[in-house]
Protein backbone atom coordinates (compact mmCIF):
# COMPACT_ATOMS: atom_id res chain seq x y z
CA UNK A 1 0.00 0.00 0.00
CA UNK A 2 1.08 3.53 -0.69
CA UNK A 3 2.21 5.03 2.62
CA UNK A 4 1.36 8.54 1.38
CA UNK A 5 -2.31 7.61 0.93
CA UNK A 6 -4.56 9.94 2.95
CA UNK A 7 -6.48 8.54 5.91
CA UNK A 8 -9.77 9.44 4.26
CA UNK A 9 -10.24 9.13 0.55
CA UNK A 10 -12.80 11.15 -1.40
CA UNK A 11 -11.92 10.35 -4.99
CA UNK A 12 -14.45 7.55 -5.37
CA UNK A 13 -17.61 9.40 -4.40
CA UNK A 14 -17.24 12.84 -5.88
CA UNK A 15 -18.63 15.66 -3.77
CA UNK A 16 -20.16 13.78 -0.83
CA UNK A 17 -17.17 14.21 1.48
CA UNK A 18 -14.34 12.20 3.02
CA UNK A 19 -14.69 8.51 3.86
CA UNK A 20 -12.53 5.65 5.11
CA UNK A 21 -14.52 3.24 2.90
CA UNK A 22 -11.95 3.23 0.08
CA UNK A 23 -8.94 2.70 2.34
CA UNK A 24 -9.51 -1.03 2.67
CA UNK A 25 -11.39 -3.91 1.07
CA UNK A 26 -14.85 -2.91 2.28
CA UNK A 27 -16.50 -5.67 0.26
CA UNK A 28 -14.48 -8.24 2.21
CA UNK A 29 -15.34 -6.49 5.48
CA UNK A 30 -19.06 -6.66 4.67
CA UNK A 31 -18.74 -10.32 3.74
CA UNK A 32 -17.43 -10.85 7.26
CA UNK A 33 -20.41 -8.95 8.69
CA UNK A 34 -22.80 -11.31 6.88
CA UNK A 35 -25.69 -8.84 6.69
CA UNK A 36 -28.90 -10.42 5.45
CA UNK A 37 -31.99 -9.11 3.72
CA UNK A 38 -34.34 -7.79 6.37
CA UNK A 39 -31.61 -6.73 8.81
CA UNK A 40 -31.64 -3.27 10.38
CA UNK A 41 -28.26 -1.53 10.05
CA UNK A 42 -27.37 1.62 12.01
CA UNK A 43 -24.47 3.71 10.70
CA UNK A 44 -23.54 6.11 13.52
CA UNK A 45 -21.43 9.03 12.35
CA UNK A 46 -22.03 7.93 8.76
CA UNK A 47 -20.19 10.84 7.14
CA UNK A 48 -20.36 10.50 3.37
CA UNK A 49 -22.55 7.41 3.71
CA UNK A 50 -20.51 4.87 1.77
CA UNK A 51 -21.05 2.16 4.40
CA UNK A 52 -24.78 2.96 4.50
CA UNK A 53 -25.11 2.65 0.71
CA UNK A 54 -23.29 -0.67 0.67
CA UNK A 55 -25.34 -2.05 3.58
CA UNK A 56 -28.58 -0.96 1.89
CA UNK A 57 -27.82 -3.20 -1.10
CA UNK A 58 -27.59 -6.15 1.30
CA UNK A 59 -30.56 -5.57 3.63
CA UNK A 60 -33.21 -4.10 1.31
CA UNK A 61 -36.04 -4.50 0.41
CA UNK A 62 -37.36 -5.71 3.74
CA UNK A 63 -34.56 -4.21 5.83
CA UNK A 64 -33.60 -0.69 6.84
CA UNK A 65 -30.49 1.45 7.11
CA UNK A 66 -30.36 4.38 9.51
CA UNK A 67 -27.60 6.85 8.63
CA UNK A 68 -26.91 9.36 11.41
CA UNK A 69 -24.44 12.21 11.32
CA UNK A 70 -24.05 15.72 12.69
CA UNK A 71 -23.50 17.07 9.15
CA UNK A 72 -26.84 17.78 7.50
CA UNK A 73 -25.34 18.73 4.14
CA UNK A 74 -23.63 15.34 3.74
CA UNK A 75 -26.86 13.59 4.69
CA UNK A 76 -28.73 15.51 1.97
CA UNK A 77 -26.17 14.35 -0.59
CA UNK A 78 -26.48 10.79 0.70
CA UNK A 79 -30.28 10.93 0.39
CA UNK A 80 -29.98 12.26 -3.15
CA UNK A 81 -27.55 9.52 -4.15
CA UNK A 82 -29.76 6.82 -2.61
CA UNK A 83 -32.80 8.20 -4.46
CA UNK A 84 -30.90 8.37 -7.77
CA UNK A 85 -29.73 4.76 -7.26
CA UNK A 86 -33.25 3.52 -6.55
CA UNK A 87 -32.46 2.77 -2.90
CA UNK A 88 -35.41 3.58 -0.65
CA UNK A 89 -34.47 1.92 2.64
CA UNK A 90 -31.93 4.52 3.87
CA UNK A 91 -33.30 6.84 6.55
CA UNK A 92 -31.02 9.80 7.28
CA UNK A 93 -31.08 11.71 10.54
CA UNK A 94 -29.07 14.69 11.80
CA UNK A 95 -27.75 13.61 15.20
CA UNK A 96 -24.81 13.99 17.56
CA UNK A 97 -23.63 10.44 18.30
CA UNK A 98 -22.55 11.51 21.79
CA UNK A 99 -26.15 12.39 22.73
CA UNK A 100 -29.34 10.28 22.88
CA UNK A 101 -30.55 9.22 19.43
CA UNK A 102 -34.10 8.85 18.11
CA UNK A 103 -33.97 5.11 17.38
CA UNK A 104 -36.37 2.62 18.99
CA UNK A 105 -35.23 0.26 21.73
CA UNK A 106 -34.01 -3.17 20.58
CA UNK A 107 -34.61 -2.43 16.89
CA UNK A 108 -31.11 -2.73 15.36
CA UNK A 109 -29.25 -5.88 14.23
CA UNK A 110 -25.88 -4.26 13.49
CA UNK A 111 -24.57 -0.88 14.61
CA UNK A 112 -21.44 0.43 12.87
CA UNK A 113 -19.04 3.15 13.97
CA UNK A 114 -16.56 3.61 11.12
CA UNK A 115 -13.60 5.87 11.98
CA UNK A 116 -15.70 7.89 14.43
CA UNK A 117 -13.94 7.30 17.74
CA UNK A 118 -10.42 8.66 17.13
CA UNK A 119 -10.58 11.95 18.99
CA UNK A 120 -9.16 13.38 22.18
CA UNK A 121 -10.47 11.57 25.28
CA UNK A 122 -13.28 9.95 23.29
CA UNK A 123 -13.60 6.93 25.59
CA UNK A 124 -14.34 9.29 28.49
CA UNK A 125 -16.95 11.12 26.38
CA UNK A 126 -18.57 7.98 25.03
CA UNK A 127 -20.71 7.01 28.02
CA UNK A 128 -23.96 8.13 26.35
CA UNK A 129 -22.91 6.67 22.99
CA UNK A 130 -22.30 3.13 24.23
CA UNK A 131 -25.38 3.17 26.47
CA UNK A 132 -27.46 4.24 23.46
CA UNK A 133 -25.95 1.51 21.27
CA UNK A 134 -26.79 -1.03 23.96
CA UNK A 135 -30.36 0.32 24.13
CA UNK A 136 -31.06 0.16 20.38
CA UNK A 137 -29.47 -3.23 19.66
CA UNK A 138 -31.66 -6.31 19.54
CA UNK A 139 -30.71 -9.18 21.88
CA UNK A 140 -27.71 -10.78 20.19
CA UNK A 141 -27.12 -7.62 18.15
CA UNK A 142 -23.63 -6.60 17.08
CA UNK A 143 -21.57 -3.45 17.45
CA UNK A 144 -18.94 -3.14 14.70
CA UNK A 145 -16.14 -0.59 14.95
CA UNK A 146 -13.62 0.33 12.25
CA UNK A 147 -10.70 2.41 13.47
CA UNK A 148 -7.23 3.51 12.43
CA UNK A 149 -4.53 1.27 13.88
CA UNK A 150 -2.65 2.75 16.81
CA UNK A 151 0.59 3.08 14.86
CA UNK A 152 2.71 6.01 13.73
CA UNK A 153 1.74 6.89 10.15
CA UNK A 154 2.35 9.83 7.84
CA UNK A 155 -1.39 10.51 7.61
CA UNK A 156 -4.53 10.30 9.70
CA UNK A 157 -5.16 11.31 13.29
CA UNK A 158 -2.29 11.73 15.77
CA UNK A 159 -1.33 8.49 17.51
CA UNK A 160 -2.55 9.80 20.88
CA UNK A 161 -6.10 10.03 19.44
CA UNK A 162 -6.06 6.50 18.02
CA UNK A 163 -7.58 3.62 19.96
CA UNK A 164 -6.09 0.13 20.08
CA UNK A 165 -8.51 -2.80 19.85
CA UNK A 166 -7.56 -3.86 23.38
CA UNK A 167 -8.58 -0.42 24.68
CA UNK A 168 -11.97 -0.74 22.99
CA UNK A 169 -12.45 -4.23 24.37
CA UNK A 170 -11.73 -3.01 27.89
CA UNK A 171 -13.91 0.11 27.56
CA UNK A 172 -16.90 -1.75 26.11
CA UNK A 173 -16.84 -4.59 28.64
CA UNK A 174 -18.51 -2.40 31.28
CA UNK A 175 -21.44 -1.80 28.90
CA UNK A 176 -22.03 -5.51 28.43
CA UNK A 177 -20.23 -5.98 25.10
CA UNK A 178 -17.92 -8.91 24.43
CA UNK A 179 -15.48 -9.09 21.50
CA UNK A 180 -16.64 -11.60 18.90
CA UNK A 181 -14.41 -10.93 15.88
CA UNK A 182 -11.36 -9.00 14.67
CA UNK A 183 -10.25 -8.28 11.11
CA UNK A 184 -7.06 -6.60 9.93
CA UNK A 185 -7.90 -4.03 7.24
CA UNK A 186 -4.40 -2.78 6.50
CA UNK A 187 -4.25 0.81 7.80
CA UNK A 188 -7.39 0.14 9.82
CA UNK A 189 -8.94 -2.71 11.77
CA UNK A 190 -12.52 -3.90 12.26
CA UNK A 191 -13.59 -5.25 15.62
CA UNK A 192 -17.03 -6.69 16.39
CA UNK A 193 -18.78 -7.02 19.73
CA UNK A 194 -21.82 -9.03 20.77
CA UNK A 195 -24.29 -7.67 23.25
CA UNK A 196 -24.42 -10.11 26.14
Amino acid sequence: MNKSKPCYSNHHHGKRGPSSFGMHDSEQAFERLNLKEGDVFLDLGCGAGDYSLYAAKLVCESGSVYALDIGGEMLERLSDEALNSGINCIHTMVADVFKPIAIKDQSVDVCMLATVLHAENVIEKANVLFREVRRVLKPGGRLVIIECKKEEMLFGPPIEYRIAPEELESALFIYGFKKSDYMDLGFNYMISFLLE
